[in-house]
C-alpha cells in the first residue's frame, strides 16, 4: 500500500474517531480490564451488562461496536474491487470430530413430481462441522453453566435467547478484516511449522511479530483473522490422515489460552475473531487454569468466534498486494435461536 493511501486511510479513521466521540466503533468507553465492574460468580473481566439498554439484556455482544461510522471507515479498504469468499465448501470436512454428522446433499428431480424440468436440493449440515460462526449460546462458562450475559444452560435449551438471528437482524457482520498470517511469518522466520493437528499454542508474541512483519496495525472494531495452517493441512492430507487428525484425536493448533492472550484480546476490542483451525484456540483448552478463550470471548464478552475459515486464497491475495486489511462482509444463516452458521464471508480489496 502506498504511503499516500495509508495517510488518506488514517485521516478517514481520525474522522471516524471524531464522529464516535473518540472511540471508533461505538460511543462506549471500555474500562480497563481490571476496572470492569465485578459480575457475581464470574471472573474479573466480564462485560455482562455493558451493552444492555433500556432495561433489556443485550444479545449481540461485541458486534455492537460495528456502528455505521466504523463500517464506513472500513469501506475505504475497497480499492481494486477484487474479492475472495472465505467459506470452505460444506462437504470439505470429510470426518467431522466431536461425534458430529457429516454434510450430505440430496438432489431432487422435480420433473418426476411436477412434470417440468427443474431441480431442488435438500441439505443436512451440522453448523459446527465446517466454516462457521459460534453464536453466543454455543459455549458456556463451564464452572457456572452460564452463557453470555447470564443466560443459564437450562434457559438456553428452551429459548432463542442469544441466537445468531440477533446478528442477522442487525444487518449481519460488516467491518474491517485483518489477516494475521502467522503461518507465512513462521515459515519465513522459523522454518517448518508445527503440525496443525498438534496442540501447538500460538503466542501473543507471535501475533505481534507477524503484525510487525506485515506492517499491519489493528484497530478497535476489527475482525481479527489468524491463519495457522489447519485448512492447508486438511486440503493436502489423505483420507486416512484426515480421519486420524479429526476423529481419532482431539488436538489442534490455535491461539494460546493464557492470561496474556485474554488481556491482549480485551485491550484490542475486536468485534469478532476468526481462525482456520478447529476451535480458534489451541484445543483442548486447560479449563482448570481459567483461561479458556471460548469462555472469555463468547461468554464473558460476547465476541463471535469464527472457525475453519478457508484463508488460503486470502493469504495469497494479501501477499500479492502487500496489505493484510480488507473490507469484510458476513451473512450468517438467519435461523431463530441459531447456535452456529456457515459465515457467508467475503473479503473485498
Amino acid at each position: 500500500m502506498s504511503e499516500a493511501l495509508k495517510t488518506a486511510q488514517n485521516r478517514l479513521w481520525a474522522v471516524a474517531q471524531t464522529l464516535t466521540g473518540g472511540y471508533v466503533g461505538s460511543s462506549h468507553q471500555f474500562p480497563k480490564f481490571d476496572d470492569l465492574p465485578k459480575v457475581d460468580g464470574e471472573p474479573q473481566g466480564s462485560l455482562w451488562g455493558f451493552f444492555d439498554k433500556d432495561g433489556k439484556k443485550d444479545e449481540v455482544g461485541m458486534i455492537n461496536i460495528l456502528v455505521p461510522a466504523v463500517v464506513q471507515a472500513a469501506s475505504h479498504e475497497i480499492q481494486s474491487g477484487e474479492h475472495v469468499q472465505l467459506d470452505w465448501p460444506l462437504h470439505n470436512v470429510q470426518f467431522p470430530g466431536f461425534s458430529r454428522k457429516e454434510f450430505s446433499q440430496t438432489k431432487i428431480d422435480l420433473d418426476k413430481v411436477l412434470n417440468f424440468k427443474s431441480m431442488d436440493d435438500e441439505l443436512y449440515i451440522n453448523t459446527q462441522s465446517g466454516s462457521q460462526w459460534d453464536s453466543l449460546k454455543h459455549f458456556a462458562h463451564q464452572a457456572t453453566a452460564k452463557y453470555y450475559n447470564g443466560l443459564t444452560h437450562e434457559e438456553a435449551t428452551r429459548s432463542d435467547t442469544n441466537g445468531i438471528h440477533n446478528w442477522c437482524e442487525r444487518g449481519g457482520i460488516v467491518g474491517r478484516g485483518v489477516l494475521v498470517d502467522w503461518l507465512s511469518w513462521y515459515e519465513k522466520h522459523k522454518g517448518q511449522p508445527p503440525s496443525a493437528i498438534s496442540r501447538h499454542e500460538i503466542t501473543v508474541e507471535d501475533l505481534e511479530a507477524t503484525l510487525k512483519w506485515q506492517g499491519t496495525t489493528t484497530r478497535p472494531g476489527d475482525i481479527m483473522i489468524i491463519r495457522s495452517g489447519y485448512v492447508r493441512w486438511h486440503n493436502n492430507a489423505s483420507a486416512a490422515e484426515r480421519k486420524k487428525g479429526t476423529q481419532e484425536q482431539g488436538t489442534a493448533i490455535g491461539l494460546a489460552g493464557t492470561e496474556k492472550s485474554v488481556r491482549w484480546l480485551y485491550d484490542r476490542h475486536f468485534a469478532a475473531v476468526v481462525g482456520d483451525t478447529v476451535a480458534f484456540e489451541a484445543w483442548p483448552p486447560k479449563f482448570d487454569e481459567g483461561w479458556c478463550l471460548h469462555e472469555w470471548l463468547l461468554t464473558q464478552w460476547g465476541t463471535p468466534i469464527g472457525e475453519m475459515w478457508d484463508l488460503e486464497k486470502l493469504s495469497q491475495m494479501c501477499a500479492d498486494k502487500g496489505r493484510w486489511t480488507f473490507f469484510l462482509t458476513s451473512a450468517p444463516l438467519h435461523v431463530k435461536g441459531g447456535i452456529g452458521s456457515p459465515p457467508g464471508a467475503i473479503a473485498i480489496f
